[in-house]
């Protein structure tokens, strides 16, 4: 079972991290890791890949599609 995403937290997001609004977003198929990370592919979900643009961190949130009924 694949891990609940937060929702997709809009054009400017705020870093978890630092605080700083805003962050580059990535789309990732499901199964696709992240440049760098190692997973087992079946346990990655669709989702967008958020990378703050002071700090660096990087978050993971669902896709619109997932937050509609």
């Amino acid at each position: 079972m694949s891990p609940e995403l937060p929702p997709f937290s809009g054009d400017e997001p705020t870093c978890p991290k630092c605080g700083n609004e805003g962050a580059c977003t990535f789309y990732r198929a499901k199964g696709e890791p992240s440049p760098g990370q190692v997973a087992m592919a079946s346990t990655l979900p669709e989702r967008l890949e958020r990378r703050c643009t002071r700090c660096d961190y990087g978050w993971d949130e669902a896709t619109v599609q997932q937050e509609a009924p």
